[in-house]
């Protein structure tokens, strides 16, 4: 479900994180999209690797540390962005749009929201790792 607002938890998101409109939240079973009340597939396919992963330890206590420990918060991103990556390519199959969405999204994990601490080419190597 994909619910146009901001998340229960806002306000300790942006205590920790710069926040915009464009981000997209997961908590419990929802997807929050303060911008949009649609999302493409990969985009929902990347939060619901979130649903499970708060699923294994509670809603609350996943935000809890995603928000104070930046080792943890890549270790739970990068299995989502891998996903994302993935479901982006079986609906664009051109290669150059694929490495263009590969580059942002290392990028994105390479950036000082996740902590800084991977370079975009290591991101780069973790998201065509298809183990998960």
């Amino acid at each position: 479900m994909i619910i146009n607002d901001w998340p229960p938890n806002i306000d300790a998101i942006r205590a920790v994180l710069p926040v915009s409109e464009r981000n997209i939240f997961a908590y419990g079973n929802r997807i929050y999209s303060p911008a949009s009340k649609s999302l493409p597939a990969w985009l929902i396919a990347h939060e619901r690797v979130h649903f499970k992963q708060q699923a294994e330890i509670g809603v609350k206590r996943w935000w809890k540390r995603f928000l104070a420990d930046e080792v943890f918060r890549l270790a739970q991103e990068l299995p989502a962005h891998r996903v994302e990556y993935f479901e982006f390519c079986k609906v664009n199959r051109d290669r150059n749009s694929q490495s263009m969405y590969l580059q942002a999204l290392a990028r994105r994990l390479a950036a000082p929201m996740y902590g800084g601490i991977i370079t975009v080419a290591e991101a780069i190597k973790e998201i065509r790792d298809e183990r998960d």
